[in-house]
């Protein structure tokens, strides 16, 4: 997790909020009419969870700026100034999303989003730390499909480099970024209960239709299917004897796993299972034999299974497409096409209406 220092903190909430005043209430001239205005159809463009970690990436340009007001301003922080700064450094007529002008000049706005709150070129794809920044993510490559032509080359590699990384990410763990949990424990006399839910509202309904079913128990002569589930549980606890519940508000952080420790310890992969039906009798042959050579002897690298056969479907030189029969070559070509990084051929597979069947 990043630390961030109090100055940054209280830098990143000023702009936030000198934002939103610029949008909000634009002082009476046509140049900060015409601002909010364009401010106004950023938001509406890209929305609120889009715009607000651009935003935020600001801080330390801001503060590098404040760096040289200290004589200035001695005694703290010049909240003014960023209001000030927003409206000289910031385009935001920028068709794609709002870019501080240094960059505009520099890249001719090709690419201002933000790879860190430093601002500083990327050096390797961008981990996926919360849902704002997959957000953000996305909004990137959509800005990069509806307006390729404005697109940099080092931009575009920069973006596919973060995509690829934010696929490893989410395949690495089963949780994309830490998510709030809403628990509750039931304690009556037969044991406890757990229930757990997304959001609030859930959790509670979950507790109420429990509190509804033993609502007998409670003493109450009002129908519980008349109430609200807040009402349901807060009479059915404090007219219980002996049942209680306790809820809590719990943060489930994905476990981390090392890139480094998992390429040293396993190699991972894609593969589809297809029908040995799409091949000819006499390739099958072929893989029989193959997978009974030696390694360094084999055309191709296979494995047998109890019922066929691994084929990777990575690209071969023309000296080893030409040892490959056309009927395989085409299976090869068909899973490298949609990502499989390896098929397995087996008599149980399913057969695609894309490949011939060969009926054997």
């Amino acid at each position: 997790m990043t630390n961030y220092a109090p100055l940054h903190l209280e830098i990143a909430a000023c702009l936030w909020e000198a934002v939103l005043a610029l949008r909000d209430r634009p002082a009476a001239d046509p140049d900060a009419l015409e601002r909010a205005l364009a401010i106004r159809g950023a938001f509406d463009r890209l929305g609120t969870e889009t715009l607000r970690p651009i935003i935020l990436s600001w801080t330390a340009t801001v503060e590098r700026a404040l760096q040289g007001l200290d004589d200035d301003c001695p005694f703290g922080f010049d909240w003014a100034y960023v209001g000030r700064w927003l409206t000289e450094s910031v385009d935001w007529t920028h068709p794609h999303h709002p870019v501080l002008l240094s960059d505009a000049t520099e890249q001719d706005a090709a690419q201002a989003w933000p790879t860190g709150i430093e601002e500083t070129p990327s050096s390797g794809p961008t981990d996926i730390a919360g849902r704002e920044d997959h957000l953000a993510l996305r909004a990137r490559a959509r800005s990069a499909i509806e307006y390729p032509d404005h697109l940099a080359n080092h931009a575009r590699s920069e973006l596919i480099a973060d995509i690829r990384g934010a696929e490893d990410h989410i395949e690495r763990s089963p949780l994309s970024w830490p998510i709030h949990l809403h628990a509750a424990a039931i304690e009556h006399r037969y044991g406890t209960n757990i229930h757990a839910a997304i959001d609030e509202a859930t959790l509670d309904a979950e507790i109420a239709a429990w509190c509804r079913e033993w609502w007998k128990e409670a003493g109450d002569e009002r129908d519980p299917a008349t109430l609200d589930d807040e009402t349901v549980i807060a009479i059915y606890f404090d007219g219980h004897p002996s049942d209680g519940c306790a809820k809590d508000l719990l943060q489930v952080t994905p476990p981390l796993f090392h890139t480094s420790i998992a390429a040293k310890s396993v190699e991972t992969g894609r593969y589809c299972v297809l029908s040995t039906a799409h091949l000819t009798v006499q390739t099958a042959g072929l893989l029989d034999g193959w997978a009974s050579w030696p390694p360094t002897e084999r055309p191709i690298d296979i494995a047998a299974s109890v019922y066929g056969w691994f084929v990777p479907t990575r690209s071969l030189d023309e000296a080893r497409q030409t040892q490959l029969p056309a009927d395989l070559l085409r299976l090869m070509a068909f899973g490298q096409s949609r990502g499989f990084q390896f098929l397995l051929l087996d008599c149980d597979g399913d057969r695609s209406d894309d490949l011939p069947v060969h009926d054997w």
